[in-house]
């Protein structure tokens, strides 16, 4: 499994965030973990 850390930019409006999850999530990606303290996802992928 491949993981990718992923966070909002300062200056990234909570839309542009948004669509820029969905897409990751279209090819392929899912939240194994989120954190709201440090506002970060940790997601992963399966490996083909």
């Amino acid at each position: 499994m491949e993981y990718k850390i992923v966070r909002k930019g300062p200056f990234e409006k909570i839309e542009a965030f948004e669509k820029r999850i969905n897409s990751m999530a279209i090819s392929g990606w899912r939240v194994v973990t989120s954190y709201a303290s440090g506002a970060y996802l940790i997601m992963g992928k399966e490996k083909y």
